[in-house]
């Protein structure tokens, strides 16, 4: 018997079409009804809303889009652009500048 490089036993699947979740997400808590519920956080650096933000993206870029509207509204309820200018605004408050 010989095996090709073609035959469906021997051929490499490719994930690249998959949506894959975080297995461990770092800001988001995954529900019961498999949808992520934002963890909210009253300070932010900027680096930390970035990666919010991308963890979001991968999240909503993975869900089946009959979830993505109900995923977006949980989003919704947290914005973290709001942290971020919190934590900027406490930084200011004692003197400390961006860059600084």
């Amino acid at each position: 018997m010989t095996v090709r490089p073609t035959d469906p036993e021997t051929v490499m699947k490719s994930h690249s079409t998959e949506a894959i979740l975080p297995a461990m997400p770092r800001f988001h808590l995954r529900q019961g009804n498999g949808l992520y519920w934002p963890i909210t956080f009253v300070f932010v650096t900027e680096r930390m809303g970035q990666e919010i933000m991308q963890e979001r993206q991968l999240i909503l870029d993975a869900m089946p889009p009959s979830e993505r509207k109900k995923q977006e509204a949980l989003f919704r309820r947290y914005d973290p652009g709001v942290s971020v200018q919190a934590f900027q605004d406490t930084l200011r408050l004692f003197g400390i500048m961006k860059g600084s």
